[in-house]
């Protein structure tokens, strides 16, 4: 992810826009990227796509933009990962001291952006009824541990709180092997990643963690 500013400056007028780039294709430009407002001690509260909430939510050095857990009654559409190095949000946040109110990542944290990267749109009551309906919509896992299993298996995902959060190199993920989710909507949903005989879920931003143990 990548924020450039760009700066038009003739002797008739002058123009500043921001310019974000993701994997070497402009996804925003205008004069502003709206940020969530940091209330009730959180950063949230902002139409992401204008369909989307999200917070932000800290790691080391990057920021992550994480869906809120209420979206489900929203129905989820075109989710799609985002993450900034923290000194290019301090770049365009009114104050750079603001970045130390944003919370730090969770392990809910990942697992809500790691199930919305399934891409599966239903209208429910909570994140949990959102897991029930996305778990009962899989036909098929391309792994026959979890295959064997798929509503137990989901659960202890879903049951995850304490896991060490690893730094993963995305684009070393692309190269890796797959495991992947077969939806009944027809969807293939690259659900987890193998790497050193390990399976891990596969976020598609810098930080994961190994579910080898539940298996």
């Amino acid at each position: 992810m990548e924020i450039k500013r760009k700066v038009y400056d003739d002797k008739d007028w002058y123009e500043e826009y921001i310019q974000v780039l993701k994997d070497g294709k402009e996804i925003h430009y205008g004069e502003s990227f709206d940020f969530p407002k940091y209330e009730n001690g959180n950063y949230g509260n902002i139409e992401y796509y204008k369909f989307f909430k999200i917070y932000l939510k800290k790691w080391e050095d990057k920021i992550y933009f994480i869906p809120k857990y209420n979206f489900c009654n929203e129905k989820v559409y075109g989710y799609s990962p985002l993450e900034f190095l923290e000194n290019d949000i301090k770049e365009i946040l009114e104050s750079k001291e603001e970045t130390s109110k944003i919370k730090k990542l969770t392990i809910k944290d990942i697992l809500c952006e790691w199930v919305c990267n399934s891409q599966f749109r239903e209208f429910c009551n909570s994140f949990e009824d959102y897991q029930k309906k996305l778990v009962n919509e899989i036909y098929f896992v391309d792994n026959e541990i979890i295959n064997n299993d798929i509503s137990e298996k989901f659960e202890k995902i879903f049951g995850i709180k304490n896991k060490k959060i690893e730094k993963i190199n995305v684009e070393e993920v692309e190269k890796l092997d797959k495991i992947s989710v077969y939806l009944e909507n027809g969807k293939i949903w690259e659900a987890f990643f193998k790497k050193d005989k390990k399976i891990y879920l596969n976020t598609e931003i810098s930080v994961s963690f190994q579910i080898n143990e539940i298996l």
